[in-house]
């Protein structure tokens, strides 16, 4: 269960390239099902600007996240699930990926995980039949 993964790494570190917030969302998406989206980017970055470089040369987030996130086992967002997320919280409309669970956004952050109600999704996949 996805609230399962959320306790299990819930005091990981923030690592660039390791479990950034993306990864830390591919990550849920592998304890899930088994398959990781973002098996070729793991590692291959290691500080914010080369995290921000790679988004930018994929055409932004969504664009470098969606191509990854093909595969049968997963379906549009409906209820829980792994999200590109857009937050509405004044923090400049930062994208972010994230983790939807009971209808909140789970974020990965620097500072830990941060749950909030304030997001717009503007791309999410679930795992769950429908």
């Amino acid at each position: 269960m996805l609230a399962d993964f959320i306790a299990l790494t819930r005091d990981d570190p923030f690592v660039w390239g390791q479990n950034d917030c993306a990864l830390w969302a591919a990550s849920a998406v592998r304890f899930e099902t088994g398959f990781d989206p973002a098996a070729d980017l793991r590692g291959t970055y290691s500080k914010a600007a080369s995290s921000r470089r790679m988004i930018q040369k994929a055409g932004g987030l969504l664009r470098l996240i969606e191509p990854r996130m093909r595969w049968p086992g997963l379906r549009d967002l409906s209820g829980d699930g792994a999200a590109v997320l857009s937050l509405d919280d004044g923090s400049d409309g930062q994208t972010l990926c994230g983790l939807i669970l009971d209808g909140r956004a789970v974020l990965r952050m620097k500072s830990g995980l941060q749950i909030t109600d304030d997001f717009t999704v503007l791309r999410g996949w679930s795992w769950h039949q429908h």
